[in-house]
């Protein structure tokens, strides 16, 4: 069945400007929302084995969710476009041609996500479309030189797509006037129960990954890769994620569970989520070499999302597809300088089932 598309007002962003919900759906099957502020995916409901359609991914009611206090005091990109580069830089800089830049600081002594005012906190431009067996969006953003003290001008595109058979497609592309680095992602949230007042502890997970990276004390990534046998970062089988989480580890103290980058070994069915009790499956194919695995580790009920709930910890997984974070600072992990006249592109794509 051809996906439907519909939009609507959303509310007012804190520059003045109207904010839009675009809604793709398949009746009884699928219903993904996204809106232009921050290129964010805000909705996803999809059916259990009974044929229950529930939202699926964390977020708020409404826009004004998004500029709560409590919100803004504990931020942490719920469905977000996160760029320029995604994760943290080691002393909060990086290097180009013997030039350094200085990043400015935005969560306590870190640079994470962009910056103060990264992607995903602007309003994009957007373009709904149709067509005889899809309908999306394309989001697009000027990133002027100089942003968040990133040269050169980046002109960004984000393309959510949904085809007939309920799949979604999101692709970037991306070019330069100057040699710059880029590495976007999808910040987005599950837990396919859709009791967002339940962990994901249950969720049964699968990463096709032999190797992940290990971390320092600051979160970072040491530059080893590192084999997952014999650690808890081994989803080879799809696993319960209490299995693995609640081992005695020092990487999971760290960082107060998984935040970690796997290395993937292919680009399709990399990954897997499994909710056991709602029947309902993710598989998640990319084109990028790594998938850092977040588990909610700093979710702890400061603010309350859909329905009233107060987020916590393990509410939800965020399964963000992207090159390596600190890629810039470590010479071993693949580059993500983008230079004029080179496209950057990167396509990340979810199967939704039941079982």
């Amino acid at each position: 069945m051809t996906p439907k598309l519909e939009s609507k007002r959303f509310g007012i962003s804190p520059d003045g400007k109207e904010v839009t919900l675009f809604t793709l759906s398949i009746p009884e099957k699928i219903k993904v929302s996204v809106m232009n502020y921050g290129a964010t995916w805000t909705h996803l409901f999809i059916p259990d084995r009974n044929g229950k359609l529930e939202d699926v991914v964390l977020g708020f009611d409404d826009f004004a969710g998004y500029l709560q206090k409590d919100y803004l005091e504990n931020y942490c990109y719920l469905g977000s476009t996160v760029g320029r580069v995604a994760g943290r830089f080691t002393d909060n800089k990086f290097t180009i041609d013997g030039k350094n830049y200085q990043l400015p600081l935005n969560q306590g002594n870190i640079h994470l996500h962009g910056g103060k005012e990264g992607w995903d906190k602007k309003i994009w431009q957007a373009e709904p479309f149709e067509t005889a067996d899809s309908a999306g969006v394309t989001f697009y953003y000027h990133s002027g030189d100089g942003e968040e003290n990133y040269p050169g001008n980046i002109e960004i595109w984000v393309t959510y797509t949904l085809d007939e058979n309920g799949t979604l497609e999101i692709k970037y592309r991306a070019i330069t006037d100057q040699k710059t680095i880029i590495n976007p992602t999808n910040h987005a949230y599950f837990n396919l129960s859709g009791d967002f007042s339940q962990t994901i502890e249950n969720h049964e997970f699968f990463v096709d990954a032999d190797h992940y990276l290990s971390l320092n004390e600051k979160i970072l990534p040491t530059g080893e890769i590192s084999h997952v046998a014999g650690s808890p970062f081994d989803f080879r089988i799809p696993t319960l994620i209490k299995e693995n989480i609640q081992q005695d580890n020092q990487q999971l103290k760290l960082a107060g569970g998984i935040d970690h980058c796997f290395v993937v070994n292919q680009e399709e069915s990399c990954a897997m989520l499994y909710d056991p009790d709602s029947g309902r499956k993710l598989t998640l194919s990319t084109t990028e070499p790594g998938l850092q695995v977040y588990t909610g580790n700093f979710l702890n009920k400061s603010f309350k999302g859909k329905g009233g709930v107060a987020y916590g910890k393990r509410a939800a997984i965020c399964l963000e597809t992207q090159h390596f974070p600190d890629s810039c600072n470590n010479s071993n992990f693949p580059s993500i300088l983008l230079l004029p006249g080179e496209v950057f592109q990167s396509r990340t794509i979810f199967v939704f089932s039941v079982v």
